[in-house]
């Protein structure tokens, strides 16, 4: 009995490192597929989209359009419309605006919130997947599904392990010193395939793919931390918010007004410290998954996009294959 529990534990562990391995390739399978080579244009907000998705992009609008005195954040972090704040010829700037304007006095939190089905803001996500840069809708279904077999492999390897309790409670197990191999064994499967599942779980929430890590990669180079282009006030403050997020910004108590009510805060009451927490789904932090590095690719720079008071900015980079 107690040898046929030592290779059942066994055989737990091999079919959750198989499963775990299984949602690992198709994950990577499907993110590192080359849906486009041609260069890309992007706009500082389409990079912000790709660094730290929607919420990097309206932060990064709401960050422009404060510096640039379209709106005022105050000292309670509440965000009003300035008056007499000209039309911005940028969509997603635009919808920032008119939900301010809709909301006056709501927190950057409560914005976000109300911009989360913007035409803006969904058509700079269809353009970015058209690119190849974010996975199609439900690319990820294959490893979704081994993703649930795996969690499910993980709950028989607990109900294994305590089966294995009971059965040495009532003596039918437990009389041979292999027993204590099945225990280590099964617990060992148990932590394996939570872990996994939580880990894989997490990855596959990321929806950049590999041309858009590049691509990603390709405009942090050209703009490097601390470095920003302060040719326009626009993008002296957008490109760094874009990619990194705001603790970029110069000023703390704006940085801070963004942020507040955020769970997720950028700042975290440290402005300039460069702790950026980013977005565990997009294509911030280092390599794998939900915290996704990316190769290194040539790219330039160029003019497009915002406008709200404080000059055009964006950025031009190309994705090599």
């Amino acid at each position: 009995m107690d040898i046929f529990l030592f290779f059942a534990a066994f055989a737990l562990i091999a079919l959750i490192s198989n499963l775990s391995g299984s949602v690992a390739k198709q994950r990577l399978k499907v993110a590192n597929a080359t849906l486009s080579q041609a260069g890309h244009r992007l706009t500082h907000y389409e990079l912000a989209y790709l660094a730290g998705g929607p919420r990097r992009a309206i932060n990064t609008a709401l960050a422009v359009l404060a510096t640039a005195g379209a709106v005022r954040v105050s000292r309670g972090a509440q965000v009003s419309p300035v008056h007499g704040a000209t039309i911005s010829s940028d969509p997603l700037e635009q919808a920032v605006l008119d939900a301010v304007a809709m909301r006056p006095g709501h927190r950057a939190a409560q914005v976000r919130k109300l911009l989360e089905t913007s035409p803006a803001l969904l058509a700079l996500e269809a353009r970015l997947r058209g690119h190849g840069l974010l996975m199609p809708e439900g690319a990820q279904g294959v490893a979704r599904r081994r993703l649930e077999a795996l969690r499910l492999a993980a709950w028989g390897a607990m109900g294994f392990e305590i089966a294995l309790v009971v059965l040495a409670l009532a003596g039918v197990a437990g009389k041979d010193f292999v027993f204590a191999g099945a225990l280590l064994f099964g617990g060992f499967a148990v932590v394996m395939g939570f872990s996994g599942h939580y880990k894989e779980k997490r990855r596959l929430r990321n929806l950049v793919t590999g041309e858009g890590r590049r691509v990603l990669e390709s405009a942090r180079q050209y703009h490097p931390r601390g470095r920003g282009d302060t040719s326009t006030p626009a993008l002296a403050v957008a490109m760094p918010v874009a990619l990194y997020g705001l603790t970029e910004l110069d000023d703390r108590d704006l940085c801070d007004g963004l942020s507040a009510g955020d769970p997720h805060s950028d700042c975290g009451g440290s402005c300039g410290s460069h702790s950026d927490s980013g977005s565990s789904t997009f294509g911030d932090g280092g390599s794998g998954g939900g915290d996704f590095g990316g190769s290194s690719s040539d790219g330039g720079g160029g003019s497009s996009g915002s406008s709200c008071g404080g000059g055009g900015g964006g950025s031009s980079c190309g994705s090599s294959s």
